[in-house]
């Protein structure tokens, strides 16, 4: 093993317990709870040890990780943990919290399953900011998905079987009043053994084996693993990869770079031809976009129409939306609630003087605030359901925010949604200034409008209105 690794190695542990802390100090201030954390054990473990540590249910975080460290890890929650740390973001009573600890059961946590989820990506965004002040060469974490089960019997979801060696750091950890739960983060050998920080072909395969069925993935190797091999080709299946930056904020930025003409009609070509427009799962995360082998576009001469083309070359200039709606971080949930409702728009950007911070969208706001504040739960609104409303939204902004460039292609946006996931990307300039946004719907429109089988034309709302 490399000195660089055996370095990382040893170094993980205490990364560890930096990430947790910042984690617990976070959901202590968003949601004035008292939370500690301590470090019980470090240890290599096999899958099947581990999976001793959690008869019951457990939520299983896997998060994937650029730079230093390269490959897909896993952050683990007991029982308690999952209902505990959901109960608190979505405010459950106290009674109910406790009952969910000795007696929940699957159907409870799938309850649950959109605050796990948020607590999952509070939880990332914090090992994140630790990792990128105090571990040089690190370059970005990101949540793949989330699991719900029973860990002890196996969760092929997980991409992790009972021979896979782990280094794991067991902590516990409590939110007063409730029980003690236990936490662990699980780093692979295989993902300790990089020093590179570019990933490789194997690590993106790793990355989407361990991906939930309804996450974003790479699915060229997806494609490559579920079919048979595609006919040999002299052109390549994709265009190459475009150079990224990171802004002194964190955000980083993909510039703009046009795909060969060759392989324009690669690119999201059955998200345009079957999933973008016979279904708008391909590109919303509702179904695995595809991205098609040259030897299948030659078979099916419509999607490689020279229109489709010119489509796929447009730039997100000329697609984008101007009107971009701001706040600062220190503005609350209700202000922003009132900003998208006045401006009609389901994401607002967050920073100030111009410079962007991170975003917050109506998904971000629905796992912030009280259930209970929503009309259907009327009845069982509280006074502490409104203190919810004043949170900050520097505490649920999405961060740090993936961009785009005025000259990056529409083709190419496609890419980055499908392979990274979100559903708006801020449109920024080479000076650093926000110039507009590009969401999910405004690409299908650009899709669907381009299509004369359609017999309507417009837009649709940029997002559906809040429930509350």
């Amino acid at each position: 093993m490399a000195t660089a690794t055996i370095e990382m190695t040893s170094r993980l542990p205490d990364l560890s317990d930096g990430a947790f802390e910042a984690f617990c100090e976070d959901l202590s201030g968003m949601f004035d709870v008292e939370m500690n954390c301590e470090r019980r054990h470090v240890g290599t473990e096999a899958v099947k040890d581990l999976r001793k540590r959690f008869k019951k249910l457990a939520a299983v975080h896997m998060v994937a990780a650029e730079g230093v460290l390269d490959g897909t890890f896993h952050l683990f929650f007991d029982q308690g943990a999952l209902f505990i740390l959901s109960g608190v973001v979505v405010m459950l009573p106290e009674r109910k919290i406790r009952e969910d600890v000795k007696r929940g059961s699957m159907a409870n946590a799938e309850n649950l399953k959109d605050a796990v989820w948020e607590v999952g990506n509070l939880l990332v965004g914090s090992w994140d900011r630790v990792f990128r002040e105090d571990c040089e060469g690190h370059g970005h974490f990101v949540k793949k998905s989330t699991v719900l089960g029973k860990l002890a019997e196996n969760l092929p979801e997980t991409g992790l079987s009972d021979e896979d060696e782990l280094l794991v750091v067991v902590y516990e950890m409590t939110v007063d009043p409730y029980p003690t739960f236990t936490c662990t983060a699980a780093f692979p050998q295989t993902f300790l053994g990089h020093d590179a920080a570019e990933p490789t072909v194997e690590d993106d395969a790793d990355l989407v084996q361990a991906s939930a069925p309804d996450e974003p993935q790479d699915n060229a190797e997806v494609a490559s693993a579920d079919a048979s091999p595609p006919e040999a080709s002299s052109e390549e299946p994709f265009p190459p990869a475009p150079p990224q930056t990171t802004k002194s904020d964190g955000a980083v930025e993909e510039a703009g770079v046009e795909p060969a003409d060759e392989a324009i009609a690669d690119i999201g070509a059955d998200s345009l031809a079957g999933a973008g427009i016979a279904s708008a799962a391909g590109l919303t995360g509702g179904a695995d976009p595809v991205f098609l082998d040259p030897s299948y576009i030659r078979s099916n001469p419509s999607l490689a129409d020279p229109a489709v083309a010119e489509l796929l070359r447009a730039p997100a200039a000329e697609i984008m939306r101007r009107d971009v709606v701001w706040c600062t971080p220190d503005d609350s949930v209700q202000d922003v609630i009132a900003r998208m409702q006045q401006h009609g728009t389901g994401y607002v950007l967050v920073g100030e003087n111009g410079t962007l911070e991170g975003l917050v969208s109506g998904s971000n706001i629905l796992a912030a605030v009280s259930l209970y504040l929503r009309p259907m739960f009327a009845k069982y609104h509280r006074p502490e359901d409104d203190a919810t409303l004043a949170v900050k939204v520097k505490w649920i902004m999405s961060r740090p925010v993936r961009t785009a460039g005025p000259d990056t292609s529409l083709a190419k946006m496609m890419e980055m949604i499908c392979r990274h996931g979100g559903q708006c990307l801020p449109v920024v300039g080479a000076e650093g200034a926000v110039q507009g946004i590009v969401t999910i719907y405004d690409i299908l429109v650009r899709v669907l409008n381009a299509d004369d089988s359609f017999s309507w034309k417009g837009a649709p709302p940029p997002a559906p209105p809040l429930l509350l």
